[in-house]
């Protein structure tokens, strides 16, 4: 199928893929950089999250006169 390719061809075969796959590398880099920034404005985007308040309150009393003279009747 190639054995009747010039050397010169070859030659200009070999330049190409090299010069593709250094522009393929490129791509890549430009690729996680725009990533990166869209993370990043979606980091500043984002609504400020706050801590979740709570309340403790003090302990009830319990109604342990009240239950006990239920249960005794």
């Amino acid at each position: 199928m190639l054995t009747n390719i010039p050397s010169s061809a070859l030659r200009e075969l070999v330049k190409l893929s090299e010069r593709k796959e250094a522009l393929m590398a490129q791509i890549q880099q430009i690729d996680r950089r725009m990533l990166k920034l869209q993370r990043r404005s979606r980091e500043i985007s984002a609504p400020a999250r706050k801590a979740r308040v709570t309340f403790s309150s003090a302990p009830t009393t319990t109604r342990r006169g009240q239950g006990a003279k239920r249960r005794g009747r």
